[in-house]
């Protein structure tokens, strides 16, 4: 049996474990993470939506196409997975568009994200798999406080 780790235990006893892996993908899977401005601009976004929503953002990793990302989240009671990542989604669209205004050009619909997402729960038993998954993911993949310091 697989040893869980004491944050996981905490939040179990609460009686509680809301953490999801969600994937979000680029419209028309553009290339659009291979630009360390771009990849700056989505930290800083998931990041303003951690602190103003109340998420909790444990690993965060772009995928080795560029066009995609993987979180791993916990997701307060009050929202649905699908209420996340609308608000990942939203927010992050803004603040790549208000910062780097020629991607209004390649997006002119003004959408971001393709309508394909994917979101699994994780437990604790699957958290470990689920954080090796996403490190592996991501060349540049730190933890969202090394990303805010």
């Amino acid at each position: 049996m697989q040893k869980v780790g004491s944050e996981a235990f905490e939040t179990m006893r609460k009686g509680r474990y809301d953490w999801q892996h969600l994937m979000l993908r680029t419209k028309y899977n553009f290339r659009l993470f291979k630009n360390p401005k771009t990849v700056a601009c989505v930290k800083q976004a998931f990041a303003e939506v951690e602190a103003q929503f109340g998420f909790h953002i444990r690993e965060l990793g772009f995928g080795e196409d560029f066009a995609h990302v993987h979180v791993m989240v916990e997701i307060p009671p009050k929202f649905s997975a699908s209420q996340a990542i609308q608000i990942f989604k939203c927010h992050s669209a803004k603040v790549i568009f208000r910062e780097m205004p020629n991607l209004c050009k390649r997006y002119h619909k003004g959408a971001l994200w393709s309508d394909y997402r994917y979101n699994g729960s994780v437990g604790p038993m699957t958290e470990p798999a689920v954080k090796r998954y996403i490190q592996k993911q991501d060349i540049q993949q730190r933890s969202l406080a090394e990303f805010q310091g």
